[in-house]
């Protein structure tokens, strides 16, 4: 499966146009797919986009981003954080 495929309110975000993370990071698609629905997909999101001290990475391009930006704001409308 896909993230397009999986997540309806992605698809229909996306359109027409294919997932970036589906096509070039399907490890961190599938982990989303995984973390779906549950309060460790904030965890997980966080770990992607910050840079620990002393870790090399290259980050994502721009595309991407947005994508895990718009991922997460699907998910909070959908799943709530307790507070």
């Amino acid at each position: 499966m896909t993230l397009k495929h999986t997540i309806k309110e992605f698809a229909t975000y996306l359109d027409n146009r294919e997932s970036i993370l589906d096509r070039d990071y399907p490890r961190v698609a599938g982990q989303i797919e995984l973390l779906w629905g549950y309060v460790e997909f904030y965890r997980y999101l966080e770990k992607l986009l910050i840079t620990e001290k002393g870790r090399d990475r290259s980050g994502f391009p721009f595309e991407a981003v947005l994508e895990l930006d718009k991922l997460k704001e699907i998910h909070e409308r959908l799943y709530p954080r307790a507070n």
